[in-house]
């Protein structure tokens, strides 16, 4: 009986006991008093007496409760120990499990733009081939996201509740202010831009924690470029109004080198393009279109840098010229 009884409580503690196993342990275990770790020795013998009666009555037996019930003297203490584990189980069996956190994407595919308002007021526009995702305990303790591309930012103010974006290795954290954020995967460079009020921008750190990579944060037309190969940034002047002028259908490009342009023609008009690498064009341009078609981008592109193309369908093969 022993080993048996040793047997119940080791299947109730590792969660693997039945619906009635259960329900003898914990019944069993309301039934003697309170304070359950200073009982008398006459006291261990009556409830674990009590068990064994129980245990039997469960398994159809009989009249062995009379014959066994004083050997539960010889294992009670061992017993006694497991009842601050019984009392912890029962404690937290009825309380709510805790829900994993998941979150939700909320995409806008190449060749369109899309504008959403998250729950807590924040508007956020997002450009082609970007996505962000919506943490399920979102506006909880705090405001926290993740984006993939670039979305521009119009974060409600709430001092109690941070806005965190997660882009790549960058962490963005605000209160209530504008700036726009570009982090495609592809791109070797995380770009933010400030509009109004104030950013913290941090990086993952290769030890433990985040780095802050300004101190004071990044303020109106001040933009921080993140080199993710070299694991180094900078701080420049920037204009917020044109790096955010996509989202009313303007294209500006700023020293961006061919594979950027590329990158940006594929994603804005939702084409396949594909860019010759057997020659080698190593300058960066700065351009600007106004809600241009692609053939007209592409044909601006060949007078200024000399590159030609092929166009066929939604496939283009990009030719830079040798510049080096």
């Amino acid at each position: 009986m022993d080993e048996r009884l040793k047997t119940l409580f080791e299947k109730y503690q590792e969660g693997t006991a039945s619906a009635e196993e259960r329900q003898l342990v914990e019944s069993w275990f309301d039934s003697f008093p309170q304070e359950k770790e200073k009982l008398n020795p006459a006291e261990e013998a009556r409830v674990f007496a009590d068990l064994d009666a129980r245990i039997s009555a469960m398994l159809g037996e009989s009249g062995k409760t009379a014959k066994t019930k004083f050997r539960w003297l010889q294992v009670a203490a061992v017993f006694i120990a497991l009842i601050g584990t019984i009392t912890l189980i029962k404690r937290t069996a009825g309380t709510k499990p805790v829900q994993p956190e998941t979150y939700t994407e909320i995409r806008s595919r190449n060749g369109e733009k899309k504008e959403v308002t998250l729950k807590d007021g924040t508007t956020v526009f997002l450009n082609s081939g970007s996505s962000i995702f919506i943490s399920s305990k979102f506006d909880q303790h705090n405001r926290e996201v993740k984006l993939t591309g670039e979305a521009f930012f119009h974060v409600h103010r709430n001092v109690s509740k941070p806005f965190i974006i997660h882009s790549g290795k960058l962490q963005t954290t605000v209160l209530g202010t504008s700036f726009d954020i570009k982090a495609y995967p592809e791109d070797d460079r995380l770009k933010v831009i400030v509009s109004t009020g104030k950013v913290k921008v941090e990086a993952n750190a290769r030890a433990d924690g985040k780095r802050m990579l300004v101190a004071r944060g990044l303020t109106h037309n001040q933009s921080l470029v993140y080199d993710k190969v070299k694991d180094t940034h900078s701080v420049r002047p920037a204009n917020a109004d044109s790096v955010s002028a996509w989202r009313s259908n303007h294209m500006n490009f700023e020293q961006a080198s061919y594979e950027e342009i590329a990158r940006t023609i594929a994603r804005w008009y939702n084409l396949e393009v594909t860019l010759d690498h057997s020659t080698q064009d190593s300058k960066r341009y700065t351009l600007s279109f106004n809600n241009e078609p692609a053939d007209k981008v592409l044909n601006v592109l060949s007078d200024l840098t000399g590159m030609t193309y092929k166009m066929k369908g939604n496939k283009v093969t990009i030719h830079p010229k040798n510049t080096n």
